[in-house]
């Protein structure tokens, strides 16, 4: 098992950074970005590798799909999280997709559990003034800050984006994990 090609992996990589700025700013995923995403994907692959390449698109989109419906059927993610995960096994196929997949949980996993002990943990210990202020959504600046109730649902794409990442560059440590 090898890591993606360069021309495979650097458009994923742009489209998981703008994902990632977008669902962090807007908390939403464009469906261009990732049903766009996901053509690209298929289109590079079947150029670059041939009929071959294209199949393997194909099956990577349906894997990563079928892998992330049951997360958006339970309301543990949203449906553009879902068409994201889709359009990385659009790029990466079935086998490096599937790793993405699992490296994507895992990431979630750690992204949910840091959420939980800010909310329950850290945010009811703020000084009451601090915490009045965050409730209004404001610092001295004006802008948006997080508070207890801004992490209720997460940003997953930066899960993904770092799941797939660490796909993408299949440090040794990962691939001991799958042999």
């Amino acid at each position: 098992m090898s890591a993606p090609s360069f021309i495979v992996a650097v458009p994923l990589l742009v489209i998981l950074a703008v994902a990632t700025f977008s669902d962090l700013r807007e908390r939403r995923i464009p469906n261009g970005l990732s049903l766009g995403g996901a053509a690209l994907g298929l289109l590079i692959n079947f150029v670059t590798f041939g009929p071959i390449g294209g199949l393997l698109a194909v099956l990577g989109w349906a894997l990563c799909l079928a892998c992330f419906i049951p997360l958006y059927l339970s309301g543990g993610t949203a449906g553009g999280d879902v068409k994201l995960m889709a359009t990385v096994g659009a790029f990466l196929g079935p086998v490096n997709g599937f790793i993405a997949c699992l490296l994507t949980l895992l990431a979630g996993g750690s992204l949910a559990s840091l959420c939980l002990a800010w909310r329950n943990v850290i945010a009811p210990r703020l000084s009451p003034q601090r915490q009045l202020a965050e409730s209004n959504g404001a610092d001295s600046g004006g802008s948006p800050r997080f508070n207890a109730n801004t992490l209720e649902k997460i940003p997953y794409a930066g899960a993904i984006a770092v799941g797939t990442v660490a796909a993408v560059l299949q440090p040794a440590w990962v691939m001991t994990l799958f042999q």
